[in-house]
């Protein structure tokens, strides 16, 4: 059971779920707009974050420092007027991730994880896509989690109606017993 271990009652689990489930369809109905805010964001907090720091700290930073700040929050900046970029970035530095582990194997011909490849696979081509159309990827990101926000709701929603019909026939079997018994009984 997905929600075995919270101790939900039925009432507050059917919230939860409609919830998920309908956070789930507005990610998959909006996404073009959703990945867009969420990036903005993100990026609005990271450049008030590093201002305040650098602000903080400034007479304390060495050279290298101030222009690693001044690199991210240039990032920051840029990520808030093209999100798109964000998705950019990230499909180069996953390229830098995925690449040399896929050709290491390839090179000693160690094939016993496959698991390993099979995500390195998958990263190089995501961040061929990530690369090539980021805006389309932007936008695939927030669709796969809106569909799996929609699974998560729909499976939780089951288990609790199903949960329910369950309490409830376990309700009317006790009846029964005592209807059983008390016949006995006479």
């Amino acid at each position: 059971m997905l929600f075995s271990n919270m101790n939900l009652k039925t009432r507050t689990l059917k919230i939860i779920s409609l919830s998920l489930t309908l956070a789930g369809i507005i990610f998959i109905l909006a996404s073009k707009y959703i990945g867009s805010i969420a990036i903005r964001l993100a990026m609005f907090a990271v450049l008030v974050y590093n201002l305040v720091n650098i602000k903080m700290t400034y007479k304390y930073l060495k050279t290298k420092e101030k222009i690693n700040y001044a690199a991210l929050v240039a990032a920051a900046v840029l990520g808030l007027f093209r999100p798109e970029l964000i998705m950019f970035i990230t499909g180069i530095l996953l390229l830098i991730l995925t690449v040399p582990i896929y050709f290491n194997a390839i090179r000693k011909s160690d094939y016993s994880d496959v698991i390993m490849l099979i995500a390195s696979g998958a990263g190089i081509l995501f961040a061929s896509y990530c690369i090539i159309n980021s805006k389309a990827a932007l936008n695939t990101v927030i669709i796969i989690i809106g569909i799996a926000m929609t699974i998560l709701g729909c499976l939780s929603l089951f288990e609790a109606l199903y949960s329910k019909t369950d309490d409830n026939s376990n309700d009317s079997d006790d009846s029964i017993e005592h209807t059983f018994e008390n016949i006995t009984d006479k």
